[in-house]
């Protein structure tokens, strides 16, 4: 028998992410008798148990070309040929099958049912919104296909009609491609009154909601404070206002601001009913503020308000909680496991502070012994107030083409004329929680301005690269860092 050829992968757009590529796979080779032409299979092993064998009762599984099977049945489409159903939708009538329809969708599979519909009827009208009549022959085309053409006015549409039909394929394909190549291009207006409002009314795409959130991030202190987000700030229900301050990605001066926001937004006087829920709206809200984060001297203003006089059991336990934060060292706080949970995650803070939020985006492309450089400046204890620069710098992949140590290194970025005691806290962090940390104390000075920080003790390079890494959020690898100066 002649060796397997190796089908080369192609580029494809599928519901499990955009520009996916397909491993290499060999595939055997069934000749025709008396001819060139060749039929192709694919033979799928078991990941555990017995090793399959042709001479068992069960046999081996064999796939023919998936993607040549549906590029054949995509010729079926709106033809009237074997067609049992006509599809009304607005003034089009399209020729369909049943059994196209109720195996991509089981919506479809319950409109078609005898207890739905007449079995006799040849004609099912579908009550389309405009905008998807006028997209729905590419809907109806990728049920048939798999493929569709998407583009930027298309894409929500479509989208539209998956969620109602319930096409799973094709809901991803619409997310992945909104996610990917719509809103972080869109003006951050359409973004809000499209996307996220979509995003957050009944249908509730995570996926969506997360992209929608971080594309209004870098400008969320205007949308929060400004005249001219002030409509949609105050418009936002109680459930979307949730979502935006469950991000870490926003880009705040400082977490006081974003709880001067939330108050903004309860106190509206728009909508008194706010002002009458408002210990059942605290109690939702305050869960979502990092208290932690904010300055004793913020922290004291809360305390002393007219509204935690009112609701003293909401405020306590929270600004105990901070304050005790505040008063550990370094070294103690990232021995507390409660000081890992996401009241504890830095978000992208203008001000000048302590602490510093840090990421390498897209670590997938970043070249084995890479390193990457991480920026920012903190406070410093000199007075007049000045900051100290300090460079990050991380080998996520080895820090050569053999070694395959994760590294990290703390460096001074400027050369110092006086010694610069301090203790830091790293920390390597997800979505909601805080995963690793490392502390310790440096003395910095114009000879020994950098220190490794160990967190390769912690962390392995094959742990940030299985897929699926625990370690990663959306392929980005996060640090937060707080700096302290000691005696």
């Amino acid at each position: 028998m002649a060796q397997a050829p190796v089908v080369p992968g192609a580029l494809l757009l599928d519901a499990q992410g955009l520009n996916q590529q397909p491993a290499l796979q060999p595939v055997p080779v069934a000749s025709r008798e008396g001819g060139e032409g060749h039929v192709g299979s694919r033979l799928a092993a078991s990941p555990s148990g017995p090793t399959p064998s042709p001479t068992t009762p069960e046999g081996i599984d064999c796939y023919g070309n998936e993607r040549q099977a549906l590029g054949n049945m995509a010729k079926f489409f709106n033809t009237a040929k074997l067609s049992d159903i006509i599809l009304k939708v607005g003034s089009s009538r399209f020729f369909a099958h049943k059994l196209v329809l109720v195996r991509a969708s089981d919506v479809f599979e319950r409109m078609l049912s005898v207890d739905w519909s007449d079995p006799t009827k040849k004609e099912l009208e579908l009550v389309e919104e405009a905008v998807c009549v006028e997209v729905f022959p590419r809907f109806l085309r990728f049920l048939y296909s798999c493929h569709i053409n998407l583009t930027l006015d298309n894409t929500l549409p479509i989208l539209i009609l998956a969620d109602k039909y319930n096409v799973e394929d094709l809901r991803l394909v619409c997310i992945n491609f909104a996610c990917t190549y719509i809103i972080p291009k869109l003006q951050l207006k359409d973004v809000f009154h499209t996307w996220f409002q979509y995003a957050t009314k009944g249908t509730c795409h995570q996926k969506l909601v997360v992209s929608s959130v971080k594309a209004l991030s870098e400008r969320m202190d205007d949308i929060m404070l400004s005249a001219e987000w002030d409509q949609e700030w105050v418009s936002l229900d109680k459930d979307q206002l949730i979502e935006i301050l469950r991000s870490s990605d926003l880009m705040v001066k400082d977490e006081y601001e974003l709880w001067k926001a939330v108050l903004k937004w309860l106190h509206s006087p728009s909508h008194h009913s706010r002002t009458v829920q408002q210990m059942a709206l605290l109690t939702e809200l305050m869960v979502h503020i990092r208290f932690p984060m904010m300055s004793p001297d913020q922290l004291t203003a809360i305390e002393t308000s007219s509204l935690a006089q009112q609701f003293p059991e909401l405020f306590q336990p929270y600004c105990l909680m901070a304050y005790k934060y505040h008063a550990l060292p370094l070294t103690s706080r990232s021995a507390i496991r409660e000081f890992y949970s996401a009241s504890f995650l830095m978000r992208n803070y203008t001000d000048l502070r302590w602490d510093k939020r840090l990421a390498i985006a897209s670590l997938s492309e970043v070249q084995k012994g890479t390193e990457v450089s991480l920026r920012f400046s903190t406070r410093a204890s000199t007075f007049p107030a000045q900051t100290w620069e300090w460079e990050l710098k991380v080998h996520p992949k080895g820090f050569s083409s053999t070694a395959e140590d994760f590294r990290v290194s703390l460096c001074s970025n400027l050369i110092l004329d006086q010694p610069r005691p301090v203790e830091y806290w790293l920390s390597v962090v997800g979505r909601d929680r805080i995963i690793h940390t490392v502390s310790g104390k440096k003395n910095f000075s114009k000879t020994r301005y950098t220190m490794d920080t160990e967190m390769d003790k912690k962390i392995s390079v094959s742990d940030l690269s299985c897929p699926n890494s625990t370690l990663l959020v959306d392929d980005a690898l996060i640090f937060q860092i707080v700096i302290k100066p000691v005696e």
